[in-house]
């Protein structure tokens, strides 16, 4: 999964790139390369999926932890599998919306109003391919929670779910990850 996410930050780094010379390219020599802004959405789009499943594999979200802290393990855990849960129904309803998306956009052979033209399944394939793996460490990520809620282990539970430290986060950034304790791998 890594490597899809990084090679997602590169399709969005050279479609940056492909944007700047674009916007260059009119303003100096009164030039566009057409398609420059649709290939970008999908990027972004694809990407996007992409990027939401490692950020549930990396415990990655956002989350406020204010009031987490102050509870004991088990209410903890409670609130960790309530996340859990939560985020396979939105990764359960953004598919199903995308999947209903590329089906209408094949039944209707759709394309895009641009001059690319590009029949719109092919991007939103792409797309549904990224949220269906989102989707899918979703339900894994919930079903090692419940089977751990389920026996009790709620620090089993608190491992899987909790977020990384900032500092973590660095020193795994950093190449250093093995030295950090206590830190899901």
């Amino acid at each position: 999964m890594r490597w899809l996410a990084l090679g997602a930050g590169y399709v969005l780094l050279v479609q940056a790139i492909a944007t700047s010379i674009e916007i260059v390219a009119r303003k100096v020599f009164n030039h566009s390369f057409q398609g420059i802004d649709e290939l970008g959405g999908y990027a972004l789009a694809i990407s996007g999926a992409v990027g939401f499943g490692y950020a549930t594999l990396t415990c990655a979200h956002t989350r406020i932890d204010l009031l987490l802290s102050k509870l004991p393990l088990a209410g903890r855990a409670v609130l960790h599998m309530l996340a859990a849960a939560v985020l396979m129904i939105v990764a359960g309803g953004m598919f199903w919306y995308g999947l209903r998306s590329l089906r209408q956009s094949i039944s209707f052979g759709s394309i895009s109003t641009t001059p690319l033209q590009t029949p719109l399944w092919i991007p939103q394939g792409l797309w549904i391919v990224g949220l269906s793996l989102f989707l899918l460490l979703t339900i894994v990520i919930f079903a090692r929670c419940l089977a751990m809620f389920a026996r009790r282990d709620f620090a089993g539970v608190e491992a899987q779910m909790k977020a990384k430290s900032q500092e973590q986060q660095e020193l795994e950034a950093a190449g250093f990850g093995g030295m950090t304790q206590g830190v899901k791998q």
